[in-house]
């Protein structure tokens, strides 16, 4: 019963020093794009030695992906208050809020890009992700329901419709307009016409 519980307490100990790092990565990543940060200046940040951050993460990729899934399942609470209060946020809302998360947090948004295109991503990491980008699909189609689409519709407008926002980023995120703000009006100008294309077609049907 002794070993049972310092066996528990250890492994919480071990996991808040995990967090530690997460959350060291996450300050880092917020200050310059994610790929521009080592391991070495990870270990740094979370006070502890080089070596020591490779028992909770054997490699940099394992690192940076646990920091993307903690970040966007964090997020997606605002979405699901969005979604689950009494009265819905529109689809426009829910689109805007979408874009607009990535934008400001701009490291996320390169990571997931990276973990949508890298090949050979380890299962545990794939698993992982796939189920932070259901969270979104899951989100969006429960929102479609209560604007009135039927359920059987709602799934598949639910993934049309979350990869068209990320396509409208990876299209807009670098266009070349005078300054930061002008392609964020136009990233949003864009989305809204997505999202009145969608509204139009599917509320009521």
């Amino acid at each position: 019963m002794v070993e049972s519980r310092f066996a528990e307490l250890k492994e919480k100990e071990k996991q808040a020093r995990k967090q530690i790092v997460i959350d060291s990565a996450l300050a880092l990543f917020a200050k310059k794009p994610f790929y521009e940060v080592g391991m070495r200046e990870v270990a740094e940040e979370a006070g502890i030695s080089p070596a020591t951050i490779y028992r909770y993460f054997p490699s940099q990729e394992e690192l940076f992906h646990e920091a993307f899934i903690q970040d966007i399942s964090s997020a997606s609470k605002e979405f699901k208050a969005m979604v689950l209060k009494d009265k819905p946020a529109s689809i426009e809302e829910f689109a805007i809020k979408f874009v607009d998360h990535l934008i400001e947090n701009e490291s996320t948004f390169q990571m997931m890009t990276y973990l949508m295109l890298k090949d050979n991503l380890a299962n545990l990491v794939m698993g992982k992700f796939d189920s932070v980008t259901r969270i979104f699909f899951d989100l969006f189609e429960q929102l479609l329901v209560r604007h009135g689409v039927k359920n059987e519709n709602a799934r598949l407008y639910s993934l049309s419709f979350i990869a068209s926002l990320a396509g409208i980023l990876m299209t807009f995120r670098n266009y070349p307009l005078k300054n930061k703000t002008a392609i964020k009006d136009h990233i949003a100008k864009v989305v809204k016409v997505t999202s009145s294309l969608y509204a139009d077609q599917l509320i009521n049907k």
